[in-house]
């Protein structure tokens, strides 16, 4: 009778995790991972022209001109347009005097520019700020990267 029990037991367990396993991959197939990375950077564009990212009312835009596609300043320093941003990094960075990863560079232009928190490795906006940073084309170069892609 024990035996019969705990084959029983073992029978029901193993159900369980099927059940729960086939639920998971149902739910992995209703993610379309294009449509989620398009969100992700559309979020990242919102952002990026958000200033409750830090406390003085300032944006990423105010730095980063025309969302990162034209030249902007930082007093008297230059900013380049972002290009190609996802093979740059990690680098030297000069304003922190150190190699920084691209989620690190955003949580300093958090923290000192806009004067905010920075934001967890885990919080979804740091991801959508640098996917939307990596997908950004400077300006005039969109259709050179039309003509690559055909």
């Amino acid at each position: 009778m024990k035996r019969v029990a705990l084959f029983l037991f073992v029978v029901v367990i193993a159900v369980g995790f099927v059940v729960a396993y086939g639920q998971k991959e149902k739910e992995a197939e209703k993610m379309d991972p294009e449509a989620a990375m398009k969100a992700s950077i559309m979020n990242g564009k919102a952002l990026f022209s958000d200033a409750s990212l830090g406390t003085n009312g300032k944006t990423c835009n105010d730095c980063h001109m025309a969302g990162g596609t034209k030249e902007g300043k930082m007093g008297k320093m230059v900013i380049p347009p972002f290009y190609e941003v996802n093979e740059k990094y990690p680098m030297y960075w000069v304003m922190a005097d150190k190699v920084m990863t691209l989620d690190q560079v955003i949580n300093w232009c958090i923290l000192t520019p806009l004067e905010g928190e920075p934001l967890k490795w885990d919080d979804q906006r740091l991801a959508d700020l640098a996917a939307y940073c990596s997908s950004v084309v400077p300006a005039g170069m969109e259709e050179e990267e039309e003509d690559n892609e055909e």
